[in-house]
């Protein structure tokens, strides 16, 4: 295998600063050589090392050190003979002579030939052009937004780049490191970006927009604690590196992303403390209203009565007049339109809040950008309560509003109402005529593709697998992953399918988790499996040492699995964990902690004392009292489950006539939760003509159309309940088989119309995004041309 130069830390130490009398250091470089896999460890380390060791320096840097002229490699080639030399024994690298006369001319055109060409010969005949060579036609497949062709030839030369480094000046080098960094980050390879990042800050003056890139690249890439350590170094060297508060708002609002709140105001206030320190500090440095904006929605998002107060008093947080401001104003607004929403005890005066957005939009005026969050923020909300009616009033408010278009991320937030109450059909159709209608043009983007497959497997849940396998093929084909470059990590981070029993039988859906969390999610499950628990502990523990925070959705799985195998040491602690990381906990984990309790009870006794069952019912009915305001249909379903076990029917039929009032008509799986839950209960009841209404009132029901195999499989296996126990039915109710079976019957046949509803509209979604896939190329096409042109005319002149 080929192998590859690493430098040593000392080399990168050296490399960065210039001594204050502004005489360049000589650089010595240690060579040792690695696997690629080995090498991009190492560079991980290196920056690692590199930002540990400066914080614990007090010295500022003055000056970034300019590039040198040649990389002074070769001095340290003959201290490792059998390195540098082998790649030079075995490859040659084009004479300019040559390149002039044969391929140079092609490399400005970006020709497809001449990439070809590039790979071509570096496998067969062992030819390489040089760095110099290679930055002209990645110049021009840059200017012609060609990622993918640029990323092949990134591919292709990673292994020889020490080879071709050590014949090229160090401006030139740099150069090609710079356009290779920005195109990796535009394909979402953040390996990569961690590589090339640290060649970046060696030979190149840095550019604000790359610590961005840098700093989003640790990120993505699971490394957040490096992240906020290279952002200090950053932050208290801005000589070296140029940051600005455009760069503070960009760190935040991808930590956003993780809900990573403590790294988020640990980044804040050190961006106060060293920038903002002075008595009068620089304007450009004051955190801008955006900014102020996010951590003030992040602070009522996760609140404590001190930090929200100590955030609006904060003196430079008052010194940019945000805290007078409209924007201000509509946060808070919109921070208890969400309360009002979202509690059952508040009335809701919707005309009274119309009549606040209209106030809001006089005084916002012409600020375009805050008047489109208003009414994004509005939207969200009634979209949160499946309150169409209203969602309907706010949209017709930005129509007639002429300075804001409704563009994708409006096109996004209401079409989330239709996921959320699972309505295919009114998505698609909204898609369909409105969102990419000839006159909207909208164009194509990863999250609408999102929104249509995730609702789709939620509403055919017996269709995951084949939905997904249908999307995929469709996605895969090679004239999409080669013009739009975000569909492979797209794919990456999306296509993760989770199973689950229920009901009965396995269910299928998209996993919910972010890429990293599923590969932890795994990785437990496989431990688990494997009755390794240690290793489950390892998996929990390393999660949360420096990379991304583990979502809420994963952690309350792995603590779901903790209690099914009986790890109730390791669930304590992931139950510690999750009440540390989040301010809101669902009562779900409560509930599935009452669940265990009864369970593990039943486990620990052959026959459960009279005492202890009598202890557990009073539990359960507390739980139920105590929480009153905030259950939900689905936690007093979840409720009723737990009745099962103790045998308190009538208590049972209490919870789930409770769960019927609440419960919103408008979703299918939660009719289907409720209706199997009502029969389950029947059964364990021994009430036949119970059992039997549920089924009438269900298959008449067409808001609950909703119906899986599992769901058959389970009510089939109620049927031979009742006729094994017969005896225990009631004389003064008859058994009727025949009627049971016939209405299961119907059950069936409404299954069998759905899932075939499902294959029509699976054909009707793979054909629509085909099309809409084929008009994005024609664009992408179209715009390319214009480029070419463009290129054609620069290189007459001499441009590029």
């Amino acid at each position: 295998m080929l192998q590859r130069r690493f430098l040593s830390f000392c080399g990168i130490k050296k490399l960065l600063y210039k001594g204050t009398d502004k005489v360049l250091h000589s650089v010595f470089f240690k060579i040792r050589y690695y696997s690629i896999d080995f090498i991009k460890k190492k560079h991980k380390e290196d920056i690692e090392d590199w930002v540990r060791t400066q914080l614990r320096e007090p010295s500022i840097i003055s000056t970034v050190c300019e590039p040198q002229n040649k990389l002074d490699w070769t001095g340290s080639i003959s201290h490792s003979p059998s390195g540098l030399e082998v790649l030079r024994n075995q490859y040659n690298i084009v004479k300019d002579k040559d390149f002039e006369i044969l391929w140079k001319q092609k490399f400005k055109r970006a020709d497809p030939d001449a990439l070809r060409t590039i790979i071509n010969l570096s496998a067969s005949q062992k030819v390489l052009f040089s760095i110099e060579q290679l930055l002209l036609i990645v110049y021009s497949l840059h200017f012609l937004k060609c990622d993918y062709d640029i990323g092949r030839i990134y591919d292709t030369y990673e292994q020889f780049m020490p080879l071709l480094a050590s014949r090229t000046d160090g401006t030139t080098y740099g150069r090609f490191i710079e356009i290779m960094l920005l195109v990796q980050n535009n394909l979402h390879h953040f390996d990569n970006c961690e590589t090339l990042f640290s060649e970046y800050i060696k030979y190149c003056k840095v550019n604000p927009h790359m610590i961005s890139l840098g700093l989003n690249s640790f990120t993505r890439n699971n490394n957040t604690q490096l992240a906020v350590e290279f952002y200090t170094q950053a932050i208290t060297n801005p000589d070296t590196f140029p940051i600005t508060e455009k760069q503070l708002f960009e760190f935040l609002r991808c930590m956003q992303g993780y809900l990573d709140i403590s790294n988020m105001k640990h980044v804040f206030h050190l961006w106060l403390k060293v920038k903002c320190n002075d008595e009068e500090p620089s304007s450009t440095d004051l955190p801008s209203f955006r900014t102020l904006a996010l951590m003030h929605k992040m602070f009522l998002r996760f609140p404590s009565a001190d930090e929200l107060k100590d955030f609006l008093t904060n003196p430079v947080v008052l010194n940019t007049g945000y805290t007078s401001s409209v924007l201000f104003d509509s946060v808070e607004f919109c921070h208890s339109l969400y309360s009002i929403k979202g509690s059952k005890e508040k009335s809701i005066d919707d005309s009274a809040i119309m009549q606040k957005v209209d106030e809001f939009m006089i005084r916002l005026n012409d600020d375009i950008p805050t008047r489109k969050e208003l009414y994004m923020s509005v939207v969200k909300a009634y979209v949160s309560t499946n309150d169409f009616a209203n969602l309907k009033i706010i949209l017709e408010k930005v129509q007639n509003d002429k300075y804001v278009d409704i563009d994708g991320s409006f096109h996004l937030s209401v079409s989330r109402y239709f996921v959320n109450t699972n309505k295919f059909e009114g998505l698609f159709r909204y898609y369909y005529t409105i969102v990419k209608s000839a006159g909207n043009r909208t164009r194509l983007r990863p999250a609408f593709i999102q929104q249509l497959w995730s609702c789709a497997v939620n509403t055919y849940p017996m269709l995951t697998k084949e939905i997904t396998n249908d999307i995929l093929v469709t996605l895969k084909k090679d004239q999409y992953t080669r013009k739009l470059t975000w569909v492979n990590s797209f794919l990456q981070e999306k296509a993760h399918i989770h199973t689950q029993k229920i009901n009965g039988g396995e269910e299928s859906s998209l996993s919910g988790f972010s890429a990293v969390d599923f590969e932890r999610f795994r990785e437990f499950k496989e431990k688990v499996f494997h009755n390794d628990v240690y290793g489950a502990e390892l998996v929990v523990s390393n999660s949360l040492k420096e990379g991304i925070t583990p979502q809420f959705s994963f952690l309350y799985s792995v603590l779901t699995l903790c209690l099914d195998n009986s790890l109730t040491n390791l669930a304590h602690v992931v139950d510690r964990i999750l009440r540390t990381k989040f301010y809101y906990v669902p009562l779900k984990v409560d509930i599935l902690w009452l669940k265990w309790d009864v369970i593990s009870s039943y486990r620990s006794f052959e026959k459960l004392p009279v005492e202890r069952l009598t202890e557990l019912e009073f539990k359960l009915k507390e739980f139920e009292q105590s929480h009153k305001r905030e259950l939900s249909a689905q936690n007093y379903l979840q409720l009723t489950q737990i009745c099962f076990h103790t045998r308190d029917f009538k208590y049972a039929c209490y919870l789930i006539s409770q769960a019927r009032k609440f419960l919103d008509a408008s979703n299918n799986r939660q009719w289907m939760m409720y209706y199997m839950t009502s029969l389950k209960l029947a059964a364990r009841m021994h009430e036949s003509e119970r059992f039997s209404r549920i089924l009438k009132d269900w298959n008449s029901n067409h808001r609950a159309n909703l119906i899986t195999s599992g769901c058959i499989r389970q009510i089939k296996g109620f049927m031979k309940y009742f006729e094994k126990r017969s005896a225990y039915i009631s004389t003064a109710t008859s058994f009727d088989g025949k009627e049971i079976k016939s209405r299961i019957g119907e059950l069936v046949a409404r299954y069998v119309d759905y899932k075939f509803q499902g294959l029509e509209n699976m054909k009707k979604l793979t054909n629509f995004l085909k099309e809409w896939f084929d008009e994005e190329i024609s664009l992408l096409k179209t715009e390319q041309n214009k480029r070419k042109r463009e290129l054609f005319k620069e290189n007459k002149r001499g441009g590029i």
